[in-house]
């Protein structure tokens, strides 16, 4: 999924400005899909100048600036509608770089290793915290199917953190009878 094709998704649904948009996708899509928020605004250009959104000029008061409202015209609701008929590309990745890191370690640098898998695990652990506070929170942004993707992603995450943590336990493990031979030359 491109950022394009979520904010012609989002303002399908309703119209918004700028910051509506940044909360939604936010609270709403980056739990299953990561948006680099910065992204917002130069996209929002973009599919401005192909057609594919408009905005209009709304008085915020107060001295401050007026803000810009973006709504979803027909060609970018046609863009939206291609897009959702095309089936997704690629498919379940596991691609990881850690372990592309373990494959070529050495037992010297198995201690240190046990750090990248720490480094991970509390990854894992906030990203976990941070799904289950958005499936209990009960004014996030929720359809049924943002709600089963944070609960696909609990599940994932759970499952990752066990797998890391066997994999600690082994690393630790092979470190520990690395020192044993040491201590015991045969």
């Amino acid at each position: 999924m491109s950022l394009r094709h979520a904010i012609l998704g989002i303002l399908n649904h309703s119209e918004m400005h700028g910051y509506q948009l940044k909360r939604v996708l936010e609270e709403g899509i980056s739990s299953f899909w990561p948006v680099k928020l910065a992204a917002i605004y130069p996209s929002l250009r973009k599919l401005e100048e192909e057609g594919l959104v408009a905005h209009r000029r709304e008085a915020t008061g107060e001295g401050r600036p007026d803000r810009k409202v973006y709504a979803i015209t027909d060609p970018g609701r046609e863009e939206l509608a291609h897009w959702r008929r095309v089936p997704p590309d690629g498919g379940f990745s596991v691609k990881n770089p850690l372990y592309l890191k373990l494959l070529f370690a050495t037992d010297e640098d198995f201690p240190e290793a046990t750090g990248w898998v720490d480094k991970e695990l509390e990854q894992c652990r906030a990203s976990l915290d941070q799904l289950r506070a958005d499936l209990a929170n009960p004014r996030a942004f929720s359809t049924f199917v943002v709600r089963f993707m944070r609960e696909s992603g609990v599940a994932q995450l759970e499952l990752r953190i066990e797998l890391l943590e066997e994999l600690r336990a082994r690393l630790q493990q092979r470190i520990a009878h690395r020192d044993d031979d040491a201590e015991d030359p045969v």
